[in-house]
């Protein structure tokens, strides 16, 4: 069988899909630790009315986890689709109309502009590079283990200029 080579565009949406995979991932295994799973007890195996209430607060966190990590994701894929707008038709990001799409005041649509910045620059770094996998997209991508980290502290910042605006909001709202 011949070797047939892909189209640039289908590699670029392969990735891409790994790129979201990876994302998915991480956002349910977060949701896992923030949100309190409820716990099994003693009593609910005397009394068995309380698993009633057990497996009502189980569907509650289940569906509390989905939802949590849909949120999460919301600016995660938006910042993906547009770095594969930018690396498909060789364009400039427009972060400003990302940064629109949020539903926050102006201040912190600002600072969220940020957060997207670093995401899309990572997704398109990540988008160009060579691999097959998210774990070998990663090394071609960065390299060293520093140059990664160095992109987490840089995003890490940015997201905590959101968070502090976003707490400044909650303060004067009260």
């Amino acid at each position: 069988m011949p070797n047939v080579e892909k189209e640039p565009l289908s590699e670029i949406k392969e990735k891409s899909t790994l790129i979201l995979e990876q994302e998915e991932q991480f956002a349910t295994t977060l949701a896992t630790q923030v949100i309190n799973k409820p716990q099994l007890s003693l009593w609910m195996i005397l009394i068995p009315i309380f698993f009633v209430f057990y497996f009502n607060n189980l569907s509650k966190y289940k569906n509390g986890c989905k939802k949590f990590a849909e949120n999460y994701l919301i600016d995660k894929k938006r910042a993906l689709n547009e770095a594969v707008e930018v690396v498909t038709k060789g364009r400039e990001p427009d972060i400003h109309a990302l940064s629109e799409l949020s539903d926050i005041n102006s201040q912190t649509r600002d600072k969220q502009a940020n957060v997207l910045a670093v995401l899309i620059e990572h997704y398109r770094i990540l988008l160009n590079s060579e691999g097959k996998d998210f774990p070998s997209l990663l090394r071609a991508a960065y390299g060293t283990q520093t140059n990664y980290l160095l992109f987490f502290n840089r995003l890490n910042q940015a997201e905590k200029e959101v968070n502090e605006s976003l707490k400044l909001d909650m303060t004067e709202s009260d």
